[in-house]
């Protein structure tokens, strides 16, 4: 066997060792999406369950590849001449190398199956959210004032245009997508996650295109966001986290901008979740200076922002047919995020970016070079009217 030279091994060694070493190097600032770092009961068990699993995995990992090294040097082949002794088989170890995972197997699983189904438990009295993954960003759905639960369901929509044609042959017309509809009218906003401290908080998560998923990691574990099916995940927060914000990302890769799927989860006091919910729940207020009022005529009107946003705080994102002189059918109506109150909202683009004068004016010359595979296509607006747009989207508040 042929084995690179000692400088070779020196690099790679190094290399590796190099790799460790920067992994370790960031700081809570930089990475803020920490397993180890749990701000509630729930991640709190993971983590305990985790950890001892990790270092338990660390073991077997160095046992297994101290062996194989041991093996690799000790039988290897010396000389062109030489050769290594042959091992034909050893029953006691082949049916240790069975018995021995399968054991670890067992105590692992002994508690974390358990840790599973308590994850999965409906929680008393929880409040309820539902959640939709849209490439690229979450959109939230709140009960409203005065309530806690909504009852969401998955309903078909049908393609007009084959619906007589279904008939005529006797089969259900094609589908183009299934949208989560509420028995209740639902307030709407996007990428930042209100909850209330030290209560369970239900999250109903659907998505909209592809597969996602959500993952916040000081607060819970990570659950699919699966078309046309609704998964269920439970969060909370411990009553002292009040006032902090913990960040949340998409955890499935679902295409070019997957890593500026973000998200924000403000943890509020129940009283300032309330005064939030209200607020949320009353129409934006109107722009409050002529260059928000400009802003506010190019938004409604020939800037055409109206064909994928509104300012409906309970307006849901969702299909509509619209159907041109041609015969064809576009169903991308109201594509994009709800910007009701949109002026209170600290981020936005994916909570990638602060919703500051600067960012949203890069935003709104260029969407696809500010946040790559962005959907948003605008036509090129001057700088008079970026201001405009910016002065109301704003003044949403």
């Amino acid at each position: 066997m042929h084995f690179p030279g000692r400088s070779r091994w020196r690099q790679v060694a190094s290399a590796a060792t190099l790799a460790v070493f920067l992994a370790s190097c960031a700081v809570e600032q930089h990475a803020p999406q920490d397993t180890f770092k749990p701000e509630s009961e729930s991640a709190r068990r993971i983590t305990r369950l985790a950890v001892p699993v990790f270092w338990a995995a660390i073991a077997v990992g160095v046992f297994v590849y101290g062996l194989l090294m041991w093996c690799i040097v000790k039988y290897r082949r010396r000389d062109e001449n030489h050769v290594p002794t042959q091992v034909h088989g050893n029953g006691k170890l082949e049916a240790a190398w069975g018995i021995i995972p399968a054991l670890l197997l067992v105590v692992v699983g002994s508690f974390a199956v358990p840790e599973i189904f308590r994850q999965s438990n409906e929680p008393k009295d929880p409040y309820n959210i539902t959640v939709i993954g849209h490439q690229w960003w979450w959109e939230y759905q709140y009960p409203q004032v005065g309530e806690s639960k909504m009852s969401p369901r998955l309903e078909t929509i049908e393609d007009p245009l084959d619906i007589d044609k279904a008939k005529e042959e006797g089969r259900s017309p094609k589908f183009l997508a299934k949208v989560v509809k509420q028995d209740k009218p639902a307030i709407t906003t996007a990428n930042e996650l209100h909850i209330p401290a030290g209560r369970n908080v239900r999250l109903i998560i659907t998505s909209r295109d592809v597969m996602h998923n959500y993952w916040v990691p000081k607060l819970s574990g990570k659950i699919y966001a699966i078309p046309g099916k609704l998964n269920r995940l439970t969060i909370n927060s411990d009553p002292e986290d009040a006032g902090k914000t913990i960040y949340g990302q998409c955890a499935e890769f679902c295409g070019v901008s997957h890593a500026n799927m973000r998200f924000k989860v403000v943890i509020d006091s129940p009283e300032k979740f309330d005064a939030w919910l209200a607020n949320q729940a009353q129409p934006a207020l109107k722009a409050a200076n002529e260059l928000a009022k400009a802003g506010e005529v190019l938004f409604n009107g020939g800037g055409g922002c109206t064909n994928c946003h509104w300012t409906d705080s309970g307006r849901t994102n969702g299909y509509e047919a619209v159907k041109s002189d041609a015969g064809e059918v576009s169903y991308v109506k109201n594509i994009g995020p709800n910007l009701a109150h949109f002026g209170v909202r600290k981020t936005f683009a994916g909570a990638i970016a602060p919703s500051d004068t600067r960012s949203l004016k890069a935003w709104l010359r260029n969407p696809q070079k500010f946040k790559p595979g962005s959907r948003m296509v605008v036509r090129k607006f001057s700088e008079d009217e970026v201001n405009a747009l910016v002065a109301y989207v704003q003044s949403l508040k």
